[in-house]
């Protein structure tokens, strides 16, 4: 019997890295008034059509190239990249918007808070495997967890990088 996941889409939306037609919809779906609001952001593209192309579901309508612009623009969701990118083996990390809230010890204690759920994926993982049992969701957390680790360790270089430049300003 094939193996059925415990996880609701929406659910796999946050512990999973997504296809990009998947990416493509949550990150309309989740932008305040969905892929309408982001259709009259941009004023040239029908509201209806914008949501057929992110329809799971409908296979008339697919989206192009200014459609993932568009959303990628609007949405800046980690996801749409990620699916982008992970099939090639590439970690995309963003580090052009850094907030004020992105201190060092922010971003080490969102590091340490990440390492203790790794921690707790890898012992399930070594259980999992001991007994060559693996399944989807095990693996997809697993991968899904393992970039974002590399994306906040990028990150915190950046916001360290700053801080030093910083001091070095002030002599």
């Amino acid at each position: 019997m094939p193996y059925r996941s415990r996880w609701s889409s929406v659910e796999r939306a946050k512990r999973s890295i997504l296809t990009l037609p998947q990416a493509l919809h949550h990150a309309a779906h989740d932008y305040p008034g969905g892929a309408t609001a982001i259709a009259a952001v941009d004023g040239q593209v029908n509201p209806a059509t914008l949501n057929h192309k992110l329809s799971l579901t409908n296979r008339t309508h697919t989206p192009n190239i200014n459609d993932l612009e568009l959303v990628l623009d609007l949405t800046r969701d980690p996801r749409i990249v990620d699916a982008i990118l992970h099939p090639i083996g590439w970690v995309g990390v963003d580090v052009s918007d850094l907030r004020e809230t992105d201190t060092p010890q922010a971003l080490l204690a969102s590091l340490g808070d990440m390492l203790k759920r790794e921690g707790e994926l890898i012992n399930q993982l070594t259980k999992a495997l001991a007994d060559d049992h693996l399944n989807c969701d095990e693996l997809a957390e697993f991968e899904q967890l393992a970039e974002r680790l590399v994306q906040d360790v990028f990150k915190l270089g950046a916001v360290v990088r700053r801080k030093h430049e910083e001091g070095r300003d002030r002599g």
